[in-house]
């Protein structure tokens, strides 16, 4: 009983410890950037459309911080993260990384997204002109290529609808013998 008192009172002590150093160290490096950030009109969610050639692509989900971090979750579960940082009023630059797996599901290198971004004046769309750079594992690459068209839509709050079915009704096994539609 004795032991786990000392355990636990270590492991809440390095946790303290973590934790403070990790807010101390934080908010040191980013010292009046959220603030300023904070209203520029690319802060918040966004659906991407990296593609406006093809109109069957399936848009990204992507966030951009008021801290000037920027992560994107694409639908083949791929993840994007990077900085961003306002270059106007309404626009900003970007640049984010993406990692991509080789035939053998090993680490097959990177790919680099470089931005320039625009704001329409009501915030709800912006318009990206991108290039992209595959970076090799070991750290080769042939260098830039582009440039290439990307809009997103703002994600908006919507209210909650009428529901048509509860969870139970929506996700209920059917019942053996009969048919489903």
């Amino acid at each position: 009983m004795h032991r786990i008192a000392i355990v636990a009172s270590v492991l809440a002590i390095l946790l303290m410890g973590l934790f403070a150093a990790g807010r101390t160290a934080r908010t040191a490096a980013q010292d009046g950037t959220p603030a300023a950030m904070a209203g520029h009109p690319l802060v918040g969610a966004w659906l991407l459309d990296a593609d406006t050639d093809d109109p069957e692509n399936p848009p990204a989900l992507v966030v951009f911080s008021s801290d000037g971090v920027y992560t994107q979750a694409d639908y083949d579960g791929s993840v994007g993260v990077g900085s961003w940082e306002p270059t106007g009023p309404t626009s900003g630059a970007l640049t984010f990384f993406q990692q991509f797996p080789n035939e053998d599901e090993d680490f097959g290198g990177s790919t680099v997204v470089r931005a320039t971004i625009e704001a329409t004046d009501d915030g709800e769309t912006f318009t990206a002109s991108y290039t992209l750079e595959f970076v090799e594992p070991d750290g080769a690459s042939d260098g830039e290529i582009g440039p290439g068209t990307a809009t997103a839509t703002r994600i908006a709050v919507e209210p909650m609808g009428t529901p048509v079915a509860s969870f139970d009704e929506a996700f209920a096994e059917p019942e053996a013998g009969t048919p489903t539609s």
